[in-house]
Formats: C-alpha cells, structure tokens, sequence
C-alpha cells in the first residue's frame, strides 16, 4: 500500500514514518523532495522571486517520487511510506496565491491508497520547531491566519482515505503502534 504521511512541519511525520518503517519489516520509506533535489536554495532565493517556479520545483519531486515508487518498489504487496507528496506541494502553494489543484491524473502522477494527516497541539509543536531550528515555511506558519489557512487546505483535499492521527502520546514508540494498528484496520 502506498501512504502518505503529511502534517504541519513540527507535527511528527517524519518520526512516525521512521518508526512505522521501524515496525513494518519489509517496507519502504521515502519523502519529497528526495536527497536528488536540493531545496533549501529554492526555498530561500526562488519562492519570493517567483512562486510557480517553486511550485514546478516542488511538482517536479513529486513526479519523480510517483515515478521511483511505480518502478522501484512493490507498492501492491508492501507499505511504501512517503513523509510529504501532491497534497503538501498544493497546499502549500494555493496559500502563496497559485491557482492550483490536487490532481494525480494530469501527471499520471501515482495516488496514494492512504493519506495519513498528523495533528499536533500548536504549543508542542512551536516547541519542536523551535528546538531543532526553523525553515522558512515554519516562520510563515507562526502567523495564525496563515497556519489556519493550511489547516482548512489540507481538510478541503483530503478524502475519505485519509487517517487522521493526532500525535499527543510522547512516547514516539507507543505512537508508532497506535498509527500502525489504524493502518492496518484501514488495509482490511
């Protein structure tokens, strides 16, 4: 099954994709943009300059990313785990003002069977965030407005294959396992 697992940055989704890979022995775990696509100068010098532009950046990893799965990996018998895909690129972009829409089919870009959102209390996750060094998008989501916006974005693309999981327990392990059985109740 392929799944993506997106969130706010801070919420927890690369650690429980870590630890989902952990649990799950035989499966993959991936995120966009991969390591071929350096986006930390994209996100500083091209964004303000020209949006669209860093939308095709961000598009164009996720293209490669379907691309990669469909060829590399046994998507159909084993969990492939992706932090961050087309949802985040769309979303995160409609709030910078372009008019664009989630869709896998233009591209023939692969759909996920499984989109895990991770929520997170603001307050714990101002902590995190703050703790390990924030990006740029992480600044932009300080402002209330803005971070609302997202929130509303995501729950407006996100359907009826989506696990909601909110991510309170601190214990990453005990977390893990919780999101793990509700993926696994999905797949029946």
């Amino acid at each position: 099954m392929f799944i993506v697992i997106t969130g706010l940055d801070g919420s927890g989704t690369t650690s429980l994709a870590e630890k989902l890979h952990e649990m799950d022995k035989g499966s993959i775990l991936l995120r966009t943009p991969s390591l071929e696509y350096c986006r930390e100068l994209i996100d500083k010098s091209v964004r303000e300059t020209s949006p669209l532009a860093h939308y095709y950046f961000y598009l164009s990893s996720v293209i490669y990313m379907s691309d990669y799965i469909k060829k590399n990996c046994d998507y159909k018998n084993k969990n492939v785990y992706c932090v961050k895909y087309l949802i985040d690129t769309v979303v995160s972009h409609q709030e910078a003002g372009l008019d664009v829409k989630l869709d896998y089919e233009t591209d023939g870009i692969l759909k996920p069977d499984l989109t895990v959102f991770v929520q997170l209390d603001e307050q714990i996750r101002q902590e995190r965030i703050t703790k390990r060094g924030k990006s740029v998008f992480d600044k932009l989501l300080d402002d209330d407005k803005t971070r609302n916006n997202i929130y509303d974005r995501f729950k407006n693309l996100l359907d009826e294959n989506t696990v909601y999981f909110d991510n309170i327990e601190k214990d990453i392990n005990k977390n893990a396992k919780a999101l793990y059985e509700k993926i696994t109740k999905f797949n029946m």
